[in-house]
């Protein structure tokens, strides 16, 4: 007889049963602290998440003594400079409304772009204007081997920087998933002197609950991880002048183990405008 599928049905069986008791409020920190020491040894390529914590800083305490943290690391890089040509459901959204703005645009900031993933990966499909300078924020681990691959590359429009100086000179501001890894993500926008006309969001984990952070141990590396609240999320954007042209669901979701109320089954993407004369975005903007 073949035995093979009772191993995966009582792990299935005991994750469900976990789950369950973790409604249990008595229960619920002991199945929290057993779930982290299965967390803390999972290397390679694993995308895990743990536990809901109030603000950055108390996640970043709990990442283990030993584990890098973030981005600005060579291990982090390499592993997301290999993603740099592949193409996700999520990306023709990005694409369909960067067919329509690139035209003309003489800079677009693309703020925790990595090595150019976007870059790379649209580059097939969209027409990239001559005049275009297609800049990269991120940290100085993930521009030096930017610069180093564009130049091999040939990737003529693409530069890096660690800075966002020239954010105001942008007409297009794209954060295909990367807001939702910075600390402060709001904090940046609200300083700049001024903001570019579009704005391009993806990958956005949103929830109906109170604003948290997770821990994410993406192989590589752990770092916090805002789990925003969708209602506060609109409003920055709301608060800075800006409108939703369009808004859309990606392939991309997030399953919080034992605090299954903060999963995320679709992250979500958006396109912002700027109101100008208090007038509404049009659908199809020149």
């Amino acid at each position: 007889m073949n035995t093979a599928p009772y191993p995966k049905l009582l792990r299935h069986l005991a994750h469900v049963l976990a789950e369950e008791a973790a409604s249990v409020p008595t229960l619920r920190p002991i199945l929290n602290r057993a779930h982290k020491r299965k967390f803390d040894r999972a290397a390679g390529n694993v995308r895990l998440f743990h536990g809901i914590y109030p603000d950055f800083e108390s996640a970043s305490r709990d990442i283990p003594r030993g584990w890098l943290e973030g981005f600005n690391n060579e291990a982090t890089v390499l592993h997301l400079a290999a993603e740099r040509f592949r193409i996700c459901a999520s990306d023709y959204p990005i694409m369909f409304w960067l067919q329509k703005l690139l035209p003309g645009c003489n800079m677009l900031f693309d703020y925790g772009g990595g090595a150019g993933i976007s870059y790379f990966g649209y580059q097939k499909y969209l027409e990239y204007p001559a005049t275009l300078c297609w800049l990269i924020s991120d940290v100085p681990a993930v521009a030096a081997l930017g610069t180093r691959i564009a130049e091999e590359q040939g990737a003529r429009h693409l530069r890096f920087t660690t800075s966002l100086d020239d954010l105001p000179q942008a007409h297009i501001l794209l954060a295909a998933g990367s807001l939702h890894l910075m600390q402060r993500p709001f904090e940046m926008l609200r300083s700049a002197p001024t903001l570019p006309p579009h704005i391009l969001v993806n990958k956005v984990p949103l929830v109906d609950l109170p604003a948290a952070v997770t821990l994410h141990n993406m192989g590589s590396a752990m770092c916090p991880y805002h789990l925003f609240n969708r209602a506060e999320f609109l409003t920055e954007f709301q608060a800075l002048n800006y409108e939703t042209v369009a808004e859309w669901e990606t392939e991309l979701f997030a399953r919080i183990p034992i605090f299954r109320e903060y999963s995320v089954n679709a992250y979500k993407g958006f396109y912002f405008r700027k109101r100008t004369g208090g007038s509404r975005p049009t659908l199809f903007p020149e």
